[in-house]
C-alpha cells in the first residue's frame, strides 16, 4: 500500500514538474528580453527631440483592439538632400525591426532615413512588446500583421503617408512584412531579410532539447498565454497568397535561422520573386559597412519593379 502511494506521488510530482517546465518554455518563446531595443530608443532621444532636429517628422501612438499601444515614428519623403519635402512621394515603406530590437536600432532607423531621401514616406513602428510599444507577448506575426495594417489605416486616413505601400523587415520584421502583405491589397511589394517560415519552426530551434510531445504542449501554452493560434503565424501560408514582388535575402544578420526556411518561403510565393543567399564569410561582413544603403537600394528596386536588376545608386 505504501509503495503504491509512493509511486502515485512520484508520478504526480513528475507530471507537475513537466507541466511547470512546459509553462516556462512557453514563456521563453513569447516573453522576450527586448532590452537592447529599449537602449537604442533611449540613445536616439525622445520623439520631440527627433522631430525638433528633423530626424523624424511625427510620432504617433496607435491603440490596437486588444489595448496594446504601438509607438510609431514617421518620416516624410524628401529630396536627396533630406531638406525639402516632396509634394508627390513615391509611396510609403514600412520598416520593421528584428526580434528583441526596436525602430531606433541599427540598421532600421538609418535605412528609413535613406528611403525618405529616395522619395518615400517611411513608417517605423515598434512591434508589440518592443521599444516604446506596450504589450507583454510576441506573436511572431499573428497579431503584428494586423497591428501594421491598423497603423497604415490610421496614417493614410490622416493623409500623413501615401499609397502604394511597401513593407520590409529583418527576422521577426521580415516575417511580419510577409504576413502583412498577404492581408492588405494596398501593399505592392515586400523585402524580407532572414525570415523564419513559421512560428513552429522558430520555436523548435529555441526549444531543441524538448521531446516532440512536450514541445507541442509548450507551443499550445505559448499560444494560450499570448492569445493567438500558433498556426496563424506562417510565412509559408502567407507567401502562397502573394501576387506582389517578393525579395528574400538570407544569411546577412540572423544566422540562427537556416537558409532552408527562406527557400521554403520562396518556393511557394505566388508573385514575382527573387531569393538572394549571402554566403557567410567576407562577403557578408563587408555588407555590414553599407547595410543601410544596401537595404534601402534593394527596397527601392522592389518598389520600382526591378527584382532582377542591380541598383544603380552607390552607397551614400
Amino acid at each position: 500500500m505504501k509503495a503504491t502511494c509512493l509511486l502515485a506521488a512520484c508520478l504526480l510530482a513528475a507530471g507537475m514538474t513537466a507541466g511547470c517546465a512546459n509553462d516556462q518554455n512557453a514563456r521563453i518563446i513569447v516573453e522576450r528580453n527586448t532590452g537592447a531595443g529599449k537602449i537604442a530608443e533611449s540613445m536616439a532621444g525622445t520623439a520631440d527631440q527627433l522631430v525638433k532636429t528633423g530626424k523624424i517628422d511625427l510620432q504617433r501612438t496607435c491603440r490596437m483592439a486588444d489595448g496594446v499601444e504601438i509607438d510609431v515614428w514617421a518620416m516624410k519623403a524628401k529630396d536627396p538632400t533630406g531638406q525639402k519635402p516632396l509634394a508627390s512621394p513615391l509611396g510609403t515603406v514600412v520598416v520593421l525591426h528584428r526580434q528583441d530590437e526596436s525602430k531606433a536600432s541599427w540598421p532600421f532607423f538609418g535605412t528609413g532615413q535613406r528611403l525618405a531621401r529616395m522619395g518615400y514616406d517611411v513608417i517605423l513602428p515598434d512591434l508589440r512588446a518592443h521599444g516604446r510599444s506596450t504589450g507583454k507577448y510576441v506573436t511572431y506575426g499573428a497579431k503584428e500583421k494586423t497591428d501594421v495594417k491598423a497603423i497604415i489605416d490610421s496614417l493614410l486616413a490622416d493623409k500623413q503617408v501615401h499609397e502604394p505601400i511597401y513593407a520590409m523587415g529583418v527576422g521577426l520584421g521580415a516575417a511580419t512584412a510577409i504576413q502583412y502583405a498577404a492581408i492588405d491589397a494596398r501593399c505592392k511589394g515586400v523585402m524580407a531579410v532572414t525570415p523564419f517560415k513559421d512560428f513552429r519552426s522558430f520555436a523548435r530551434r529555441e526549444l531543441v532539447m524538448q521531446s516532440e510531445s512536450d514541445f507541442d504542449k509548450s507551443l499550445a501554452k505559448a499560444g494560450e498565454l499570448a492569445g493567438f493560434d500558433p498556426k496563424e503565424a506562417s510565412c509559408v501560408e502567407a507567401a502562397a497568397k502573394l501576387t506582389v514582388p517578393l525579395l528574400i535575402v538570407h544569411g546577412m544578420i540572423d544566422l540562427s535561422v537556416p537558409a532552408e526556411q527562406s527557400q521554403d518561403i520562396y518556393q511557394v510565393a505566388g508573385g514575382p520573386k527573387k531569393l538572394v543567399l549571402v554566403t557567410p564569410g567576407p562577403e557578408q561582413f563587408a555588407l555590414y559597412a553599407v547595410m543601410e544603403d544596401w537595404m534601402a537600394d534593394r527596397m527601392n528596386m522592389v518598389a520600382t519593379g526591378g527584382l532582377n536588376k542591380e541598383p544603380a545608386s552607390q552607397p551614400r
